[in-house]
């Protein structure tokens, strides 16, 4: 399955046309690590019983999982704080994957930031767009864990690459939500992670990709807990335009308006799917929701800029985790050392992707009067307070 996936997203990236050379050098390229870290990760975990026999902490996995651009970044890093939890190294997932590693193992750390450095250094148009989009979304130690689903052909960019006028996001997302694979190597993944260096208390996780397979994260992860951040659709959407164009700049020819109009109008489907699973998710009356309700905490983007120490403190109290002072140093630190818009300023507006606050409160409405109407975000604080 995963060989197959893989495959029919290099045939996409051949025949698209837009691409440029840099850029489908960089999606071969890229396809062909993922597809070469998987079978690495399969293999060795084939090889070694303890990934499948030394079980994981018993609390969480603790998951942030709303929607891009609504604060995740800034709360991942705020709960990565915790010395007591774990969040996987950017490293981890992407350079030397197997044999894992632990974080103590200095010359082994040292060995993986050296090899990520250097050919980042050597291309100078792959160093300059990084900085780019460092502006709009800031590179850290601790990243996304998607980059582990990724190997596993769970790769989100396909909605981008794709020259089929037919493929939307959501096609592709029901499609993959069909297939068990790629949980079923996230896990892999993270029990492999485990043996080197478990963590005392829990795993911390976070991707927007978790909203479209939350039965399946349920299912490899029945104990997890899950913050969903919610922020206004009128920045949300032109956030993720913005960020889409700047990562995808450099592998697409932007001169030409039919590429830069498809990229737009895919990635709002692919906010629209996101928001149609999560609502699915949130209103279902099939009684699952209903045990799982004290595993479920909703936060809002206005809440967590005006108070993120506070915020984080609320979480900790909800899900009962244990909270200490050399955590609020350690947030107090990250804050200090990392301002808002210290890797530049990212600037957008609804007009200039072609969106409108009406069109947007009418489409959105329903997610809209759950999650961001006053009354509700007054009634969210007053449950995280509780």
């Amino acid at each position: 399955d995963i060989l197959r996936t893989f495959e029919s997203y290099r045939q996409s990236v051949l025949r698209n046309e837009y691409i440029t050379p840099v850029g489908r050098n960089f999606f071969l390229s890229e396809l062909h690590a993922l597809h070469t870290n998987c079978k690495r990760v399969l293999n060795y975990a084939a090889e070694h019983n303890e990934v499948f026999s030394q079980n994981l902490p018993a609390v969480g996995p603790l998951v942030v999982c709303g929607l891009a651009r609504t604060g995740t970044t800034l709360l991942y890093n705020l709960l990565a704080c915790d010395p007591n939890c774990r969040a996987p190294l950017y490293t981890d997932m992407t350079v030397e994957v197997v044999p894992p590693i632990s974080r103590s193992d200095s010359i082994g750390q040292k060995r993986r930031n050296d090899l990520l450095k250097s050919p980042q250094q050597e291309d100078e148009q792959l160093f300059e767009i990084l900085i780019q989009i460092a502006a709009f979304h800031a590179h850290f130690d601790i990243e996304e864990d998607f980059h582990i689903l990724r190997q596993a052909g769970y790769f989100s960019l396909f909605n981008l690459i794709s020259d089929d006028e037919d493929c939307t996001p959501e096609s592709w997302i029901h499609k993959e939500m069909n297939n068990d694979h790629a949980y079923d190597y996230h896990e892999i993944f993270l029990r492999m992670l485990n043996t080197a260096d478990m963590p005392k208390s829990h795993w911390l996780l976070k991707s927007p990709l978790h909203i479209f397979s939350f039965d399946k994260l349920l299912q490899h992860y029945p104990n997890a807990l899950l913050i969903m951040t919610h922020r206004q659709l009128d920045e949300v959407l032109p956030s993720s335009c913005s960020l889409t164009l700047a990562t995808v700049g450099l592998y697409f020819d932007e001169t030409n308006s039919i590429s830069r109009d498809r990229i737009l109008k895919r990635c709002c489907q692919f906010v629209d799917t996101e928001i149609e699973c999560l609502m699915k998710f949130r209103t279902s009356d099939n009684g699952v929701l209903g045990q799982l309700k004290k595993h479920i905490l909703d936060i809002t983007y206005n809440n967590l800029m005006k108070d993120p120490i506070g915020v984080v403190h609320q979480i900790y109290d909800y899900f009962d985790l244990h909270w200490s002072n050399e955590m609020e140093m350690a947030m107090r630190d990250w804050l200090l050392r990392n301002p808002q818009g210290k890797q530049g300023r990212h600037t957008y507006s609804l007009a200039e992707f072609g969106l409108n606050q009406e069109d947007i409160e009418t489409r959105y409405a329903d997610y809209i009067n759950l999650f961001l109407s006053s009354d509700n975000q007054s009634s969210l604080k007053t449950s995280i307070s509780s």
